[in-house]
């Protein structure tokens, strides 16, 4: 087997486990921070606030939660990511400001949509594969 189809196919024995774990951290976060935003919107800062604190609690399980995948290069990436997110979380929690509230929740949308795509079964031929199909000329 590849080295491509064993990096898939370690992703995918990482995630299985935890999918439904992992599906409702991002659901409750993403929740969480639909709340801020709106209370935040209706200038109703100390449940903007309460929001917020709950979905820092969902950041750092989330965190957590990924920390132990088979891609070192990945979790760094993934650790400075939830650094970035809670320091704006940190902030946004003394100021809840709409915009900045929005920020976050398309940040969590995109790492859970390319979450959903990490542990996806992929159909993909890694290169070499594909060289072994390719007709050899005499």
């Amino acid at each position: 087997m590849s080295h491509f189809a064993n990096y898939i196919k370690s992703l995918v024995a990482f995630g299985e486990p935890r999918l439904s774990e992992i599906n409702w951290l991002f659901e409750s976060l993403i929740t969480s921070l639909n709340a801020a935003q709106k209370n935040a919107e209706l200038v109703r800062t100390s449940q903007s606030v309460t929001s917020l604190r709950h979905a820092k609690n969902l950041l750092s399980f989330l965190s957590r939660s990924l920390t132990d995948l088979p891609d070192e290069t990945l979790v760094e990436h993934l650790e400075e990511f939830f650094d970035y997110m809670e320091e704006s979380l940190d902030r946004s929690i003394g100021l809840p400001l709409v915009e900045e509230i929005e920020e976050l929740s398309s940040l969590i949308q995109d790492l859970r949509s390319g979450w959903e795509k990490l542990i996806a079964p992929t159909t993909s031929a890694p290169y070499q594969d594909i060289k072994a199909i390719e007709p050899k000329l005499a």
